[in-house]
């Protein structure tokens, strides 16, 4: 009997050292203090963006709204406040201005990017706060056709420790839960005419004050319906939308078969959907799972707010 202790005393050693590095990470399916939209698409249709304040006390969210234009180039970093009564549901056509209830907000047509939002304390200070009461979607529509999709914002919760208000927004598990490095995601391979799709990426790692966003490789790992593997390496650099054919070569003539999955791995960590159509009048999509384990830390660097 006395043989069995040590083994299982390292097991359970074991157990307790990993379990921090997965705890750490974000919950998608429950309400945190920060929400990311990987995308919000403007060009090609219009977003719906929904954001729920579950709690009972106001609420006053900080976003930032990075996008591009028809010519594909990030040159727009926009930010502005939204404040939630108790229980309120926002809904925002992003294509359009809103004003209500105090709230001021610039459209979004033709720009196509990612959206964060944070909880804060007030609309003066704007230091982030713990508020895990956050929840919220998009919706995205083709105005052209019958074509939409939905998915859930990415929620981070509070750490361990907890926002201390510096303007500098740790995704590192201490601060904020972390975000996935390898994602996982699967559907069917493209028919030209018929089926096709794409894959929004965006990355937490953002310095506002020095203008310096992640450039990194992501490795992609495909199995198609016979477990025959493929590779592929996608360069990133602020917000990608992969296409199914040209950049992951997802279609059927290259993966042979009508079904696949892929799993990623990189350096730092990914927002990311994924979605397809069927023709012109159906669409799917929705968020991409999260490997629990692959947890890696980020830093938003917000840029100071002037003397008052």
């Amino acid at each position: 009997m006395r043989k069995l202790i040590f083994p299982f005393v390292l097991c359970m050693m074991v157990g307790l050292y990993t379990a921090p590095s997965a705890a750490q990470l974000n919950r998608l399916n429950e309400p945190g203090s920060l929400l990311a939209y990987p995308l919000i698409d403007n060009i090609y249709g219009a977003t719906i963006v929904n954001i729920a304040n579950w709690g009972s006390v106001d609420a006053i969210l900080e976003c930032y709204m990075i996008t591009h234009g028809i010519d594909g180039t990030i040159d727009d970093k926009q930010d502005f406040v939204i404040k939630l009564t108790p229980k309120e549901q926002f809904v925002w056509i992003t294509t359009q201005a809103y004003n209500q209830r105090g709230n001021q907000i610039r459209d979004f047509a033709n720009r196509k990017g990612y959206l964060f939002c944070f909880a804060i304390d007030n609309v003066y200070d704007q230091r982030e706060i713990a508020y895990d009461k956050l929840k919220g979607d998009a919706t995205l529509l083709d105005l052209g056709n019958a074509r939409a999709f939905n998915y859930m914002a990415i929620a981070h919760q509070v750490g361990t420790v907890g926002p201390n208000g510096d303007r500098i927004l740790n995704l590192d598990g201490s601060e904020y839960t972390m975000v996935s490095s390898q994602i996982m995601f699967e559907g069917l391979a493209e028919f030209p005419g018929s089926i096709h799709g794409t894959l929004a990426v965006a990355s937490p790692g953002i310095d506002f004050i020095n203008s310096i966003q992640p450039a990194f490789d992501i490795h992609l790992f495909c199995w198609n319906e016979v477990e025959t593997k493929f590779s592929r390496l996608l360069a990133f650099k602020d917000f990608e939308q992969y296409d199914l054919t040209e950049d992951l070569h997802l279609d059927i003539y290259s993966i042979f078969t009508l079904g696949w999955h892929c799993a990623t791995t990189a350096t730092k960590p990914l927002w990311a959907v994924f979605r397809q159509d069927l023709g012109r009048v159906y669409g799917w999509g929705g968020n991409v799972h999260q490997e629990p384990l692959a947890g890696v830390p980020a830093m938003i660097v917000l840029p100071q707010l002037p003397v008052q």
